[in-house]
């Protein structure tokens, strides 16, 4: 009896035993089939590791490589991309059956369990690449059981989300290679300067090798012990058969491995040092974030500027420096006038120099001299106070302490207004400012966005239309590309995109106002450039910054030399140091760019319409102008009415030259005839254009003809005479 109880005992202890077995078992089958669901996309997690952000200029030539937040080299390249070899001999090295199964290989798994039972100790391991993959998503990098079977349950899920070589794909581009170096795009270029699609049998089965033990196979530093790993690599290819234990040998002695120079930066460590273009780059990477940028999956930022045409210019630039004493550094900018991208950004000369290498001058506020004039004259036209033939007065003048004269210190008397401003004359565009007021030019410079927005909107006076308020040489090329095209604003670029919409712009000034300034800056050849350009230099006061800006159809280009410090120098005038450099700058880009030139680019006088103008003034002719002539204005902009002439002049504002006389006056002596000038109170006199200053006693004229000229000093009321002087028979 007791020994059937107890084999009845067993039997149930047996069957409850069997009974927990199948139990857990069903548990566990139903653990592993739903554990999968329960996991979440390690693929999110993975593509948050960003790859290195690769910056390209508009030509597609990088210029720039930033590296990842924790300073990984990342470059992530389709299937298609990487040489076929490199594919094949990675499947061989690390998951022959990748195609087979579903995340996890079981017979992988026996194996490696078996052979670990056998030898009591961990001899190999049955990761899939999946698996691996699954594995870089992981935070917690600590082998345990537990681990493992969240992470095959990761591979799952992997599988069951993508294809094989989508998987495929992300794990070639992860791959840890040694260093800060990830994912075989990188490690072609770290170790050998190739792209991954370039790679031999060689190098790839050497490259395939590291990611068992990256910092041990590394080439650079173990070139022995990687070509150890190489080796073991190429067996295991002939033993799956797909390449003979000849062909083995073969590529371990004689294929070659065609490593880089270890002692010279890799092209993108080398590019990852800042240089000249980073302020672009900056730029372009900026205008990218405001557009929503996620550099998750690697998507080059396509800069606008020509980083080519960027260094011929900092050469030429360069070149101009060294031959004026006293400057150290230059800057440019260059827009293409249709899209307003960005071609050149160029802010120093020297970016590692070390005082202020990096130092911005394309974006630093500077007086900017008289390059403001053409606006100030085409606020004035827009106004249909002048055209380009109004009389303006170059005379000296005084409003309160301020008493700006001309660069040269001479006068002209009264001129053309493009004379005036083709030869930078200050007087007339002081007397114009003043015409105009100070509100009306700070409203025009917030228009044109070039008075920077923490700088006041008042108190600089009369000296704003020289350029005392400070600019940037960015806001000031494009404010010039307004006026290269059709007088409106409109933004910069620096990110290229051909398919972008642009922006309607904000109009400033009229087509035909733009095109009455722009004869006016054409009206002299720019030196260095056989074409035809509008172009105005500046200089500021005491000699610390020089500019040129010039323009064509196409382009505007903008031109700074000066020192950063601030400090003067007497070869910094916009003339002779900063117009041969932007007129190189033309002729260079006349031979990578269509450069259209005005006068043809310009329609027949649809924009402008004819005006009969008094021939004293220049304005429009009244009743009692004695002299007329026919001139040119903006369509639809009325010119003011000249009150000089006839009853439009009243008595008390008359003023008159006494002596000399219209007549013939004889040389009673060999060098001439000396004659009085009169009236001699507050009165400022010019002799065939040359000023003579305040009340000269008297004159000697030499035989010919000769025009003088007096201004008056109280309210620059002016007249003029003309006279013969004839030698004595």
């Amino acid at each position: 009896m007791s020994l059937r109880f107890h084999s009845l005992v067993k039997r149930k202890a047996v069957r409850l035993a069997a009974a927990a077995f199948l139990l857990f078992a069903l548990l566990a089958l139903a653990g592993w089939i739903v554990a999968p669901y329960c996991v979440n996309d390690p693929m999110v997690r993975l593509r948050q590791i960003t790859p290195t952000h690769t910056y390209l200029d508009r030509n597609g030539i990088p210029v720039f490589y930033e590296t990842t937040h924790d300073y990984e080299w990342r470059f992530p390249v389709e299937l298609d991309d990487i040489a076929p070899e490199a594919v094949s001999i990675m499947l061989s090295a690390e998951d022959y059956a990748f195609y087979e199964h579903g995340g996890v290989d079981y017979h992988a798994i026996l194996r490696a369990l078996w052979q670990d039972i056998k030898n009591a100790k961990i001899i190999s391991g049955a990761s899939t690449i999946t698996m691996q993959l699954a594995g870089f998503a992981l935070v917690d990098h600590r082998p345990s059981l537990v681990r493992k079977f969240k992470q095959a349950a990761m591979a799952r899920r992997l599988e069951q989300l993508y294809t094989k070589d989508e998987i495929l794909t992300e794990y070639l581009n992860r791959i840890p290679c040694g260093g800060k170096v990830y994912g075989i795009e990188a490690a072609a270029r770290f170790y050998f300067g190739l792209h991954a699609s370039q790679l031999n049998r060689a190098e790839a089965a050497l490259l395939c090798g590291i990611p068992q033990k990256p910092n041990r196979y590394k080439p650079n530093a173990h070139p022995e012990a990687a070509k150890k790993r190489q080796k073991i690599v190429l067996d295991l290819l002939a033993h799956h058969e797909l390449i003979t234990a000849d062909e083995a040998h073969a590529i371990y002695d004689s294929e070659p491995l065609r490593y880089r120079d270890f002692t010279q930066p890799a092209d993108f460590e080398f590019k990852a040092a800042p240089d000249e273009t980073i302020h672009a780059v900056r730029r372009a990477r900026a205008e990218k974030n405001a557009e929503g940028w996620s550099p998750s999956q690697g998507e080059p930022v396509l800069c606008s500027i020509d980083a080519d045409f960027q260094r011929d210019i900092q050469a030429i630039l360069k070149r101009r420096r060294d031959t004026l004493p006293g400057v150290r550094d230059a800057a440019a900018v260059v827009l293409d006038n249709a899209s307003g991208e960005v071609l050149v950004f160029l802010g120093t000369l020297d970016f590692s120099e070390e005082d202020d290498g990096q130092y911005n001058a394309a974006n630093a506020v500077r007086s900017a001299g008289s390059t403001l004039k053409p606006f100030l004259y085409a606020e004035a036209v827009e106004g249909g106070l002048i055209t380009a033939d109004t009389r303006v007065l170059d005379a000296p003048l005084r409003y309160g302490d301020y008493a700006p004269g001309n660069f040269d210190g001479a006068y002209r008397g009264t001129v053309k207004a493009s004379y005036a401003l083709s030869y930078s004359l200050n007087t007339p565009a002081i007397r114009l400012a003043a015409t105009l007021g100070e509100s009306r030019m700070i409203e025009l410079a917030d228009k044109l966005h070039i008075l920077a927005s923490d700088r006041p909107r008042s108190g600089f006076g009369l000296s704003m239309a020289l350029g005392s308020a400070g600019h940037t040489l960015l806001s000031l090329t494009n404010a010039y590309r307004a006026l290269a095209t059709d007088g409106k604003l409109r933004p910069v670029y620096f990110r290229h995109d051909p398919g972008r919409a642009l922006p309607p712009g904000e109009r400033i000034f009229s087509v035909g106002t733009v095109q009455t300034v722009m004869r006016m800056l054409t009206s002299l050849p720019l030196t260095g450039f056989e074409g035809t350009a509008a172009w105005k230099t500046g200089t500021s006061n005491n000699l610390r910054d020089a500019w040129c800006f010039a323009c064509t159809e196409t382009l505007t280009v903008g031109v700074w030399f000066g020192n950063k410090d601030g400090s003067a120098s007497e070869s910094l005038v916009g003339g002779t140091a900063a117009a041969p450099a932007a007129g190189e700058i033309l002729s260079l880009a006349a031979s990578k760019y269509d450069l259209t030139p005005f006068r043809s680019a310009w329609p027949e006088e649809d924009e402008l319409e004819p005006v009969t103008v008094c021939a004293k003034t220049g304005l429009s002719a009244s009743p009692g102008c004695e002299k007329t002539e026919t001139s040119v204005k903006p369509a639809g902009i009325p010119l003011a009415i000249c009150k000089s002439c006839g009853d439009a002049a009243s008595a008390e504002n008359l003023f008159r030259i006494l002596s000399p006389i219209p007549t013939v006056y004889i040389a009673e002596r060999e060098d001439g005839v000396e004659l009085d000038l009169s009236p001699d109170e507050g009165v400022s006199w010019f002799v065939d254009g040359l000023y003579l200053g305040e009340k000269p006693a008297s004159h000697i004229f030499v035989p010919g003809l000769h025009r003088v000229e007096a201004v008056r000093a109280s309210d620059s009321a002016v007249d003029a005479v003309e006279f013969t002087v004839a030698r004595k028979k």
